[in-house]
């Protein structure tokens, strides 16, 4: 059944997949309403986005997307921003 699927194809599906991804993530209500300050995420995960999508096409690292997510310096770099961010902005003020 899987022999239906082209390389193509599935090349395909993961483009758009990303693409939702980022749609979803940078228009969802809690990073545009809720916590507008968030919105400066939205770059580091279109790089990481990015990154992850040419470690998969180019260097062939898709295969395990967790040896290319903590093998890439760069990537665990963004990883590591986005999570900064997250927190220096959802840390509750007392």
């Amino acid at each position: 059944m899987l022999k239906q699927y082209s390389v193509a194809l599935v090349s395909r599906y993961a483009e758009m997949s990303a693409v939702e991804a980022l749609l979803f993530y940078s228009m969802s209500m809690f990073v545009m309403s809720t916590r507008s300050e968030l919105v400066v995420t939205i770059p580091l995960v279109l790089f990481g986005v990015f990154r992850y999508r040419f470690l998969a096409d180019q260097l062939a690292a898709g295969e395990s997307p967790t040896d290319a997510l903590t093998s890439d310096v760069q990537l665990l770099a963004v990883i590591a921003l986005w999570v900064g961010k997250g927190i220096w902005f959802l840390w509750p003020v007392k």
